[in-house]
């Protein structure tokens, strides 16, 4: 059976069309940020008040992320390219589980939840972290425990 031009058109448009809204889809990725300790997180989710970086899977390419921004608000990975920012190597992948970092992680967890006042060292002075500091040491304790612990499912 031989197709016209006009049948053969039609078919490409008819494949496009079913294709493109998986192309359109959103962004598909992970945020990679630093705490106030320097340890490096893998997120989907951008981190609340901080500055990150979004990796995007298909194509490897990093995208500086301001604070209350996410990927899609961000300034395309392209922009980053023309100022000479080279993309990452290879995609990282979730780390082992690991005792010793999962016990820590329990640890955390205990004595954030222990509703005591918590301080940290500045200097050499100490300051109480507020509960809106404490809610986000939770946040990071808990994707602490669901990446290095047994059982927690990784993200």
């Amino acid at each position: 059976m031989k197709l016209s031009n006009t049948s053969l058109r039609c078919a490409c448009m008819v494949a496009l069309l079913a294709v493109a809204p998986s192309l359109l889809a959103a962004q598909q990725g992970y945020y990679r940020w630093k705490d106030d300790a320097g340890a490096e997180h893998f997120t989907q989710q951008p981190p609340a008040g901080r500055k990150s970086e979004f990796i995007a899977v298909s194509t490897g390419r990093s995208t500086e992320v301001a604070p209350g921004e996410t990927a899609d608000t961000a300034a395309p990975a392209k922009e980053a390219a023309k100022s000479g920012e080279k993309p990452i190597g290879p995609i990282q992948g979730v780390p082992d589980k690991d005792p010793e970092k999962c016990k820590q992680a329990h640890e955390s967890q205990a004595v954030l939840n222990s509703h005591a006042r918590i301080r940290e060292k500045v200097g050499d002075d100490y300051r109480y972290l507020t509960p809106d500091e404490i809610g986000e040491q939770k946040k990071l304790a808990q994707e602490s425990t669901d990446v290095y612990c047994e059982g927690s499912p990784a993200k």
